[in-house]
């Protein structure tokens, strides 16, 4: 074995008649769909040993058990390892792969990323992907999703439970009024414009004994407060990601003017002072056929 950091297409074409790197042959069993892959601009220098070889692969489709087992021959040698969980695309963490396809994940869309104070109700869907539908039971107990959503200290929970042929369901909470009683220090003389304050969301998945509890299923909001329930929860959820809640929604009352038969501008009706912060809203009219517009 020669290292050299120069010359190297001489000592490659010098012992072209040798093999430049391992060749071992790999293969992946245990898996429904899988594919090797070869990096773009990867460095010649990389397999060009005998003593080790890397493969890059792709486990796209699987099932458990038995887990993916990655094997490489040569010559007359063997060997094989089962693939580690935490290098699955999968939600292992969440002790739920001996139902699902190895690649399988739950993915959430937030219905209103805005709200309003008088009227605080998140919603927010969550779906399966990736699950191997052919094979889904339909007596088949999917696990229950709980959402967590954040502002400051302050916290509200609420749950339901992944059913049906497509695997979702919508968790629904509404945030204490109380959160937005006072001024201090949720929505000051400085915050109550149409900047609004955020709330941070997040979930995780869960199962009793393999199966949602009956008061599961139904809708439950659970109000918590103290930075060490939060510390806590965050340190084991999943991100979804964040809604902004304006002040009431009477106060934001606006006026519609027409610039033209394609474009309205949305106006607020309260008075504007030098220095504020100002929202223009700019759509186009229902009937109009207009592709792009210039704001000037």
């Amino acid at each position: 074995v020669v290292e050299s950091r120069g010359g190297i297409m001489d000592s490659i074409q010098r012992f072209s008649n040798l093999p430049t790197y391992l060749p071992a042959s790999p293969h992946i069993s245990n898996a429904d769909i899988f594919f090797f892959l070869k990096e773009a601009n990867q460095d010649i220098m990389r397999n060009s040993s005998l003593q080790s070889r890397v493969d890059s692969f792709f486990i796209y489709k699987a099932h458990q058990p038995p887990p993916p087992v990655l094997n490489a021959t040569y010559g007359p040698f063997s060997v094989e390892q089962p693939v580690p969980l935490d290098l699955m695309l999968t939600s292992a963490s969440f002790g739920f792969t001996n139902k699902f396809t190895f690649n399988w994940k739950l993915k959430s869309h937030i219905i209103n990323s805005s709200i309003y104070s008088n009227k605080p109700k998140i919603q927010t869907l969550f779906y399966i992907a990736g699950k191997d539908w052919d094979d889904y039971d339909s007596e088949e107990m999917l696990p229950c999703v709980k959402m967590f959503a954040f502002l400051e200290s302050r916290e509200v929970v609420a749950s339901c439970r992944l059913t049906g042929h497509l695997g979702l369901c919508v968790v629904e909470l509404e945030l204490s009024p109380s959160w937005f009683s006072s001024p201090p220090p949720l929505f000051s003389e400085e915050t109550t414009s149409l900047e609004g304050i955020t709330v941070e969301l997040f979930y995780k998945i869960y199962a009793v004994d393999g199966e949602c509890s009956p008061e599961d299923a139904k809708w439950e909001n659970n109000i918590h407060a103290g930075e060490e329930n939060e510390h806590q929860a965050l340190s084991a959820m999943e991100r979804i990601g964040s809604i902004v809640v304006y002040p009431n929604q009477d106060k934001l009352k606006q006026s519609s003017l027409r610039v033209d038969e394609n474009i309205i501008i949305h106006l607020p009706l309260s008075p504007v002072r030098e220095g504020d912060i100002v929202t223009f809203h700019v759509f186009l009219a229902d009937y109009s056929l207009a592709d792009q517009f210039v704001l000037r």
